[in-house]
């Protein structure tokens, strides 16, 4: 079991460590789609990470929504650095209409703000 555990750190903290992967990029360039990556305050859990994923996910002309947090230590996330890697059709959908999905997300415990960190 421990053996397990210390082979499953390992393997999240390279995953962190990679982060996304160039494949994602060039089959976005190949389809015509552009990728932007969001920074996005306000998250505090799990929930919130599904949720804004859910809603950048219905945006018409998104492909692919990648929502990724920090670790703090070993086994807990770090909401405060979260991240959204948006593959979408520019035709379709703008950044701008991307931070309003982010921000359409809030609830009544939390609001999110996304700003843009790369296109």
């Amino acid at each position: 079991m421990r053996e397990w555990i210390g082979r499953s750190v390992l393997i999240m903290a390279a995953m962190i460590m990679l982060g996304p992967t160039n494949a994602h990029d060039v089959a976005a360039d190949s389809q015509g789609l552009q990728t932007v990556t969001l920074d996005i305050d306000g998250m505090t859990c799990g929930a919130c990470a599904k949720d804004v994923k859910a809603f950048l996910a219905k945006v018409p002309g998104v492909s692919s929504v990648e929502v990724t947090v920090g670790k703090k230590w070993v086994f807990f996330s770090d909401y405060t650095a979260a991240r959204a890697l948006v593959s979408f059709a520019p035709e379709k959908a703008g950044v701008d209409v991307l931070v309003k999905a982010v921000e359409a997300a809030s609830g009544p415990l939390s609001a999110y703000k996304a700003r843009v960190l790369e296109k």
